[in-house]
């Protein structure tokens, strides 16, 4: 061997090894990263499905228990508010005067009352629901609420427990709240 230099085994990888171990570090990465990111869809889905099961259990008891709540009440912030003279306590929420909130005479604030249904032990805690979005000076459903995740739920017209994502919707200013039939339900792009 001469001073300074390398025996032949010594020289490294070839240009064609390290194409050939790329080669296969793509292919790898091609059919494990579609798996990851659907098993990711998958866990977003059941997340807001199991919020919504825990919800449906919540209201239907709630419902159900006729010593505390005679006449089947709906346990929405509309329902509790009679204060605010807001009118109906189920369908799709209305921001009647587009002044940004549901709180007034005018709008249907059929918002789940999330911290009635804690308190009263139909919920384990207002935070068991991590996909909850509520915060008192957009949607206008009281302070009361603590969780703040990405959707609002709230009961339809056939007493059903429903999402609504305000996507394009600029909540708290007026004029900007539109529940649009594309933002009900599960939206696949965002993590409850």
């Amino acid at each position: 061997m001469k001073p300074g230099g390398f025996k032949r085994s010594e020289q490294g990888f070839t240009l064609i090894e390290i194409v050939v171990v790329l080669a296969v570090l793509a292919t790898l990465a091609a059919i494990a990263i579609p798996s990851v990111t659907g098993y990711i869809g998958q866990g977003r889905v059941r997340a807001w499905e199991g919020d919504q099961r825990t919800l449906t259990l919540a209201v239907n008891g709630w419902r159900g228990d006729v010593k505390k709540h005679p006449g089947n009440p709906w346990p929405t912030i509309g329902a509790k508010s009679t204060s605010d003279n807001i009118s109906g306590t189920i369908g799709d929420p209305v921001d009647g005067n587009s002044d940004g909130d549901f709180m007034d005479a005018s709008d249907n604030n059929t918002f789940i009352d999330i911290k009635a249904l804690a308190d009263e032990g139909y919920l384990t805690s207002e935070d068991a629901l991590k996909s909850a979005l509520v915060n008192a000076s957009k949607l206008g459903t009281t302070s009361t609420n603590n969780p703040s995740g990405s959707y609002a739920w709230y009961i339809d017209s056939k007493g059903r427990v429903q999402s609504w994502y305000p996507a394009d919707d600029t909540l708290g200013t007026p004029g900007a709240v539109d529940i649009d039939e594309s933002e009900k339900g599960f939206q696949t792009d965002i993590y409850p």
